[in-house]
């Protein structure tokens, strides 16, 4: 199997050049998002979410913890994970999201 040669950013796609991998493989998908992991900067995977559909203007890191709280990486990801997987989380968010999509009139599905 080659391994990943070269990983470019171009108008909100991503080029990987020189790839092959063994259709049998059943690493294939964690070899190459491990590759991107380590080649590709965060701004261009926040172009790459956003293209396929997904809002990224409010991303939570796990300095938004340590910067208060003294702990590890591991701890900060569970408080994370807590604070913002909550059904009171969710119901904001769709409660916001119907307020505004009602402000604009528009029509629900």
């Amino acid at each position: 199997m080659k391994n990943l040669r070269e990983v470019s950013f171009d108008n909100g796609n991503v080029v990987i050049k020189q790839i092959t991998f063994n259709p049998t493989s059943e690493t294939a998908k964690q070899e190459v998002l491990e590759y991107a992991k380590e080649n590709l900067s965060i701004d261009d995977a926040k172009k790459i979410l956003e293209k396929n559909g997904y809002f990224v203007a409010n991303l939570w890191h796990i300095d938004d913890v340590t910067i208060n709280y003294k702990c590890d990486e591991d701890t900060a990801q569970d408080i994370l994970y807590k604070s913002l997987k909550g059904g009171h989380v969710f119901k904001a968010v769709w409660d916001s999201i119907d307020y505004f999509a009602e402000d604009l009139n528009l029509e629900r599905r």
